[in-house]
């Protein structure tokens, strides 16, 4: 009982405190909070809800005494839809969350030197803001406080601005060129991610993008990383379709997933030399890369790091390699595939459908080749496999038409071990062809020998091959597609 009545007393106490420091008072134009004691006042609203400008006063006057008006209460002057212009006095030193939020008409706005900080969702949705300007002393950009805005053209970069946060500039449309302050070491995640911006310079002191930093900006073609920078986050750069090159920070902390995906045109790449792994994703699509030279201390390519880089027809693997993830190099069109002697694993689809792939060497460190990583090579012929043990295979590690035609090279004191083997024992051809290809004339030779131009696979001339037929024409099995 004697602890309820302290509790009591002490609420008590803190409504008479609330009471006599605190108060509401109205002018003609706004509503307000006023503290006795700290001698201030807070905007809390406005009566005029139509209105087209507002001016805020520098103070107001209670019962004979003066209050600076030193504050812009959350969602103070929120979804004032035709609201064009607003004055804000250099009284003001604190804004806070989504205060001018959804004020569909503002075109241009000023805050005071004081103010150190735009608060989340200042001005989110304000879709006209085409001028702003920020005050000398600001440090930080809250998140989503210009999420939205449609029409910015004019904005400054104050000197002391050291971060800018998640979704603070999110579809935006800001100038051509964003060059941040030497002062600014931070970029949330998405905080400008679809901005149209065609180029950001960031700060040599800058150490850490968040994730979909820069994503979506449709028009960027270059952008300056520093070598500060410890940490990129997942699809950092995603979807950035005209970018072309990108020089890496040399030392990177860590390196996000997906961090290039769907950059159209990206195709020059200077990895950093502090990374050993690439992560997933890293360049999935990015169709119109066409060289990158990885450093050889990188050990892991990541899970389609490079699928559908269509364009990327040759790749030096790094001689540290020791695994390729799932779909690495899918309908990468690599022509040319020289593994380093120290790879162990092979994921799952790491190299389907690459339709240039003739010949293929797996060194004897490869344990392990997942279910369809050679899959879809129609013109793979001649795979040679260094291990005495024949590697772990996948289902489908081959494709059907490789399995019947072409012609697996082993260890001779191996030819059993593979014939025996799960998935290997599917190639018709190991160490060497049919007794049927021999017969055939060689180029150069007397073609009277035998007059047909095609063979079955047993060497018996045909007249010519039935749709989805196995056949042998000028010495190379081939199949009748």
């Amino acid at each position: 009982m004697k602890l309820i009545k302290i509790l009591l007393l002490t609420a008590a106490l803190s409504l008479m405190t609330t009471a006599a420091n605190g108060a509401d008072y109205s002018d003609s134009n706004f509503n307000y909070k006023y503290n006795k004691s700290q001698k201030f006042a807070r905007v809390e609203s406005t009566k005029k809800k139509t209105a087209t400008s507002l001016t805020i006063p520098s103070k107001i006057t209670v019962d004979g005494v003066s209050y600076p008006v030193t504050q812009i209460g959350d969602y103070a002057l929120s979804d004032l839809h035709s609201l064009k212009s607003v004055t804000i006095p250099s009284s003001v030193t604190e804004i806070r969350s989504g205060a001018f939020s959804n004020c569909f008409e503002l075109r241009s706005v000023t805050i005071p030197s004081k103010v150190t900080k735009i608060p989340a969702d200042c001005f989110s949705m304000c879709l006209e803001l085409s001028e702003v300007n920020l005050p000398k002393n600001l440090v930080e950009i809250g998140s989503g406080a210009f999420m939205y805005c449609q029409k910015i053209d004019i904005i400054n970069w104050p000197s002391k601005l050291a971060k800018v946060g998640d979704y603070a500039f999110f579809d935006a449309k800001l100038p051509q060129l964003v060059a941040l302050p030497a002062t600014c070491v931070e970029i949330g995640q998405e905080a400008f991610r679809g901005t149209d911006v065609v180029n950001f310079q960031l700060p040599a002191t800058m150490t850490s993008i968040g994730r979909m930093a820069f994503a979506d900006n449709r028009k960027l073609m270059g952008i300056t990383m520093p070598a500060s920078v410890g940490t990129i986050g997942d699809y950092a750069f995603f979807g950035n379709v005209v970018l072309t090159e990108v020089t890496m920070p040399q030392t990177i902390g860590r390196l996000g997933e997906s961090t290039f995906e769907s950059c159209d045109k990206l195709n020059h790449v200077i990895w950093s030399k502090s990374q050993s792994v690439v992560p997933k994703r890293t360049f999935f699509e990015c169709c119109e890369l066409e060289w990158i030279t990885l450093p050889d201390h990188v050990t892991s390519i990541g899970e389609m790091a490079f699928s559908e880089c269509y364009n990327l027809k040759e790749f030096h693997f790094p001689t540290q390699l020791k695994t390729i993830g799932d779909f690495a190099f899918d309908d990468a069109n690599l022509g040319e595939i020289e593994f380093p002697s120290g790879l162990t694993k092979i994921g799952v689809g790491a190299f389907n459908a690459n339709s240039r792939l003739e010949t293929l060497t797996i060194p004897r460190s490869v344990t392990e080749i997942g279910a369809e990583a050679f899959n879809n090579n129609p013109h793979l012929d001649i795979i040679k496999v260094e291990s005495a043990t024949p590697p772990i295979l996948g289902t489908d590690g081959f494709h059907q038409y490789t399995y019947f035609s072409a012609l697996l090279i082993v260890p001779e004191q191996s030819v059993m071990a593979y014939k025996r083997a799960a998935e290997w024992s599917n190639f018709q051809y190991i160490n060497q062809r049919s007794s049927g290809i021999d017969l055939l004339p060689a180029e150069g030779e007397d073609q009277d020998f035998n007059p047909a131009k095609y063979y079955d696979l047993q060497g018996r001339p045909i007249g010519s091959p039935r749709p989805g037929e196995l056949y042998i024409h000028d010495g190379k099995v081939q199949f009748n597609r």
